[in-house]
């Protein structure tokens, strides 16, 4: 399992969790957003104690597919 945490535009931590995959962790990303149209919002995982960009919702109309 990794721990990921999700970002709002601002940098501000919204989310964080423990979950077993990727896929998972995208799904949940997608879920964790609280305006779906807004740009910006990031997902990283932790990996060695340091996170790291996953994903984000730059650039796609449906926020980060």
């Amino acid at each position: 399992m990794a721990n990921y945490r999700v970002l709002d535009p601002t940098g501000s931590v919204v989310a964080t969790k423990e979950i077993p995959n990727s896929t998972d962790a995208h799904s949940w990303f997608k879920e964790s957003k609280s305006d779906d149209a807004e740009l910006g919002w990031r997902l990283e995982v932790e990996h060695d104690g340091e996170w790291a960009f996953f994903s984000d919702s730059e650039g796609t109309p449906e926020g980060g597919k």
